[in-house]
């Protein structure tokens, strides 16, 4: 087997591509989506709820998919968690830090 041909993981599959596209297009700095949410936004393609239930659970258990807080929502006792990507968390957490920074500088001098 040649090194060009060695893989470290299985393709993302359907499903799980349009969760990553559901959660970047739906997550705002205020509030990730909910498992409701994103299932709501895939109905439309044809994706049963079971289907994204399960395949963000696989996601979430992989790291591909991170819980970024939770919140109430009409219809559940317990808060539903809220889901975004790693890439938008580390993104988000650069900008502010950098934004404070430039803040208190420009107070200081």
């Amino acid at each position: 087997m040649s090194t060009q041909q060695i893989f470290i993981g299985r393709p993302a599959g359907e499903i799980s591509l349009a969760i990553e596209q559901a959660v970047q297009r739906l997550w705002t700095p205020e509030r990730g989506p909910t498992l409701g949410e994103i299932a709501a936004a895939l109905v439309a393609l044809g994706v049963a709820f079971t289907g994204v239930r399960n395949t963000v659970a696989n996601m979430k258990r992989y790291e591909r998919l991170v819980k970024v807080g939770e919140r109430k929502v009409p219809g559940r006792n317990r808060p539903a968690a809220e889901y975004g990507l790693p890439q938008s968390i580390s993104h988000t957490a650069a900008n502010e830090a950098a934004f404070g920074l430039s803040q208190a500088l420009q107070l200081w001098g």
